[in-house]
C-alpha cells in the first residue's frame, strides 16, 4: 500500500469537476465508507465526520450522476486495454415502502430470494488485471416491469443503451456470464456496435460455418450453416485444437449458433481427466468473429474481476447496509459503496510498481483508515497536536503495518 488520506482527497478532487459542493461531497463520502467500522447507515456517517446527519441525507439526495468523475479516473490511471463488464448483484432488503422491490436471483444463495437487484457496469483493465466501477442502478420491481411492458431481459438491454457511449469508448467489447448468452441480449446489443463475449450452455445446438461457394453458382438461397457439431467426435479441420496441455484442450473455430441465428467465433475449452478423457467442456463466445482465441479467453477471464468488486464492497464498504426507501438514495448509496473501493485501489495500489504490489487487500486499507481516524480522536481528547503524532515513526509503523507484534515490542 501507499499513499494517504490527504493523497486521496486531492486526487479526488482533481477529477470532481469545477462544482465546489459536488467535489466536497465526493472529498467527504469516498473516505468516509473507507473509514466507517460499523454499517455504512447515514448515522454513522454523521458520528465519524464533522456533518451532521441531516446535511447526509440532502448530499444523498441529489442526482450526483458519478459516472463522468469514473469515467476520467479510469482514463488517467487505467492501462490503455480495457472490456467493459456487466453483471447484476443481489442485494438483501425489505420493507413494503423500497422501491425495486420483489424476487431476485443470488448466486450465492443459489436461489431466488426476496430484496433488490443491482444492474452494474465496471470496466476491466487488461494490463493490471483489476476492475474499475463505472455506474450502477437498481433494476425496477417485477410489477414495475409489467407496466412498462418490458422483460427483465429487455430491461437489461437498456440499460446497456444507456452506457453506449461509455462502452464505445473503453473498446466497444462487453463482457456478460452465460445468462446473457442468449439471442434475446446478444442481438439487440450488437444493433448498437457493440461486440459481446460471453458463453453458452454446454448443451447448445451448434453447426459448423458453411462450406466456402465453389464452382457455378446453384439455384436457391446459399447455407448459412454447416453440419452440426458432434463433440463425441468433432472435425479438427472445421474446429481445430489450438492449445493443449495435460489438464485441457482447446479448441477454436467459427460456428453457427442456432440460439443466436449467427456466425460466432467459439473458444471450446475441454477440461480432461486422467489419460486424456473428457470430463466437460466450456464453450466461450465473441461476435467478432476476427479476434484471436486467446484473447477472448483473456477478456471472458478478466469477467470475475466485477465479482471481487461486489465482494470487497459488500465486505467493507457497506455496500448492503443502506437503510433509506429513496430510490435516489439508494442508488447514490451503492454507487459510492462501488466507487469507494475503485477510488481506494487507484489511489493506493496502482501507483506501485506491478512487481512490487501483490493482491489488492481492501482489509489493509480499512485497517489504516480507521487506525488513522482513532489516532486523530484520542489526539484530540488528549489535548495533543494529530500532526506531530502522526510523524511519530512508531505511529507511522502502526498505521502501515499488518502486524503489530514487532511494534509492541
Amino acid at each position: 500500500m501507499t499513499g494517504t488520506r490527504e493523497s486521496l482527497t486531492a486526487m479526488i478532487g482533481s477529477f470532481a469537476g469545477t462544482s465546489a459542493v459536488f467535489r466536497r461531497i465526493l472529498q467527504t463520502i469516498f473516505p468516509l465508507f473507507l473509514n466507517l467500522p460499523q454499517r455504512a447507515t447515514f448515522k454513522q456517517m454523521a458520528i465519524w465526520s464533522d456533518w451532521n446527519e441531516g446535511t447526509i441525507h440532502n448530499w444523498f439526495k441529489r442526482e450526483l450522476n458519478m459516472v463522468d468523475f469514473h469515467r476520467s479516473l479510469i482514463d488517467r490511471y487505467g492501462s490503455g486495454r480495457y472490456c467493459v463488464l456487466f453483471d447484476p448483484s443481489y442485494l438483501p432488503k425489505s420493507g413494503k415502502q423500497t422501491p425495486g422491490l420483489g424476487r431476485y436471483w443470488s448466486g450465492q444463495a443459489g436461489a431466488v430470494k426476496k430484496g433488490l437487484e443491482l444492474g452494474a457496469f465496471a470496466v476491466g483493465d487488461v494490463d493490471n488485471h483489476t476492475a474499475f466501477h463505472l455506474s450502477a442502478s437498481l433494476t425496477p420491481s417485477p410489477a414495475a416491469l409489467k407496466i412498462q411492458g418490458k422483460t427483465l431481459m429487455s430491461h437489461y438491454v437498456s440499460l446497456v443503451a444507456e452506457r453506449k457511449a461509455d462502452i464505445l469508448h473503453f473498446g466497444g467489447f462487453l463482457a456478460a456470464d452465460g445468462y446473457f448468452g442468449v439471442g434475446t441480449f446478444v442481438n439487440p446489443v450488437l444493433k448498437m456496435g457493440i461486440e459481446v463475449i460471453s458463453c453458452l450452455k454446454s448443451n447448445s445446438c451448434l453447426h459448423y460455418a458453411p462450406p466456402p461457394d465453389e464452382g457455378p453458382k446453384k439455384r436457391g438461397r446459399p447455407r448459412v450453416k454447416g453440419n452440426r457439431i458432434i463433440w463425441s467426435s468433432p472435425d479438427d479441420r472445421l474446429l481445430p485444437v489450438v492449445a493443449c496441455d495435460e489438464e485441457k484442450r482447446v479448441r477454436s473455430g467459427r460456428v453457427w449458433v442456432k440460439s443466436l441465428k449467427r456466425i460466432v467465433l467459439l473458444v471450446s475449452v475441454e477440461y480432461l481427466k486422467g489419460g486424456g478423457v473428457l470430463q466437460c467442456h466450456k464453450l466461450y463466445f465473441c461476435t467478432d468473429v476476427k479476434q484471436d482465441w486467446a484473447h477472448i479467453l483473456e477478456l471472458y477471464g478478466l469477467r470475475f474481476q466485477i465479482e471481487f468488486l461486489f465482494r470487497d464492497a459488500k465486505q467493507f464498504t457497506g455496500l448492503t447496509h443502506c437503510q433509506s426507501t429513496d430510490r435516489t438514495k439508494l442508488e447514490n448509496h451503492v454507487n459510492f459503496a462501488l466507487g469507494s473501493v475503485s477510488v481506494a485501489k487507484m489511489a493506493h495500489w496502482l501507483p506501485l510498481e506491478r512487481e512490487n504490489r501483490g493482491p489488492f487487500s481492501m482489509a489493509e486499507l480499512k485497517r489504516y483508515y480507521h487506525t488513522l481516524n482513532l489516532l486523530e480522536k484520542f489526539s484530540v481528547a488528549l489535548n495533543l497536536n494529530p500532526t506531530e503524532t502522526k510523524n511519530n515513526p512508531k505511529i507511522k509503523a502502526i498505521l502501515y503495518s499488518t502486524s503489530y507484534v514487532e511494534i509492541a515490542a
